[in-house]
C-alpha cells in the first residue's frame, strides 16, 4: 500500500496532477475494502468523514464519493448528476494557491451551483497522510493485515510468483 501512496507523491513531484488526483480518490476505496472486506459508496463516505476531518464543513464523504465516480468513470469534475451528490455540484482544482474555498449559489455556466475550490497538491497529500495514519491505526487488525497482503504489487523482471510452476 505504501508503494501506491509513494506513487501519488511522485506524481505530484512530477506535476502529473491527474494521476495524483485519480489515485488519491481511489485510496479511500481501497482502505474501506481492506477494513470491511467489501466497499460501497457508504463505506467510502464514512471513511472520508472519519479520516479527513479537516474537510468537514467543506467536503462531505458523499460529495467526495460523487467526485470519485464522476472523475474515474466520466472524466469530469461536475458531480450534479451523481446519485451520492449531497451539497456540491462542481469542483475546481488548482495547481497552486487557494485551498478549501467553498462557493455557494454561484452562477456557473449559466446555472446556480455550489462548488469547492481545492489545491490538488494539498488535497492529494492530505489523502495520502490520512491513509498512512489509518494504516498505522490498523497495524494490530489481523483481518486488515491479511487483506493488505493481497493488494497489488508490481515486480521487477525475473520475479516468479510463490508456488508457481515453471514450464520450459
Amino acid at each position: 500500500m505504501q508503494k501506491i501512496i509513494d506513487s501519488v507523491y511522485k506524481a505530484l513531484d512530477n506535476q502529473n496532477w491527474y494521476v495524483a488526483l485519480f489515485v488519491s480518490l481511489t485510496l479511500p476505496d481501497i482502505c474501506a475494502a481492506l477494513e470491511h472486506e467489501k466497499t460501497s459508496g457508504e463505506k467510502y463516505s464514512d471513511w472520508v468523514e472519519k479520516n479527513l476531518p479537516q474537510y468537514n464543513g467543506f467536503l462531505s464523504g458523499k460529495d467526495c464519493y460523487a467526485l470519485r465516480c464522476a472523475l474515474l468513470h466520466q472524466g469530469k469534475d461536475d458531480i450534479s448528476d451523481q446519485k451520492k451528490q449531497e451539497v456540491l455540484e462542481h469542483f475546481v482544482f488548482l495547481t497552486k494557491g487557494a485551498h478549501r474555498n467553498l462557493i455557494k449559489d454561484c452562477i456557473f455556466n449559466g446555472e446556480k451551483k455550489s462548488f469547492l475550490q481545492l489545491n490538488v497538491q494539498v488535497f492529494c497529500k492530505d489523502v495520502c497522510k490520512a491513509v498512512e495514519v489509518w494504516l498505522d491505526s490498523m497495524s494490530a487488525n489481523l483481518a486488515v493485515q491479511g487483506r493488505l497482503k493481497n493488494t497489488i504489487e508490481i515486480h521487477e523482471p525475473g520475479y516468479i510468483y510463490k508456488g508457481a510452476i515453471r514450464f520450459g
